[in-house]
């Protein structure tokens, strides 16, 4: 992994924690994604990230009870990875 995914990353990191518990829309991750990148990822790009995220236990996710909408939330391994970045 090269200096500029590593800076999408901890940007995907920022994002999840900045959501708090109540989490983050895969769309809103996305277009945090595309911003630090500086054009749009494609979807298989979109799919490593969130599979490099997942892998790592540093993202899970939840239906959000109302809207039945998948969440994504950092979790306490993701905040770690984050301070150490």
């Amino acid at each position: 992994m090269d200096t500029h995914d590593k800076y999408i990353i901890k940007i995907a990191l920022k994002t999840l924690q900045a959501a708090g518990g109540t989490g983050v829309t895969a769309k809103a991750l996305k277009e945090q994604l595309d911003l630090a990148h500086g054009e749009p990822l494609s979807s298989e790009d979109h799919d490593l990230a969130f599979d490099f995220l997942f892998s790592r236990g540093w993202m899970t996710h939840h239906m959000e009870p109302v809207w039945h909408t998948k969440r994504f939330t950092l979790t306490e391994r993701g905040l770690t990875a984050l301070e150490a970045m």
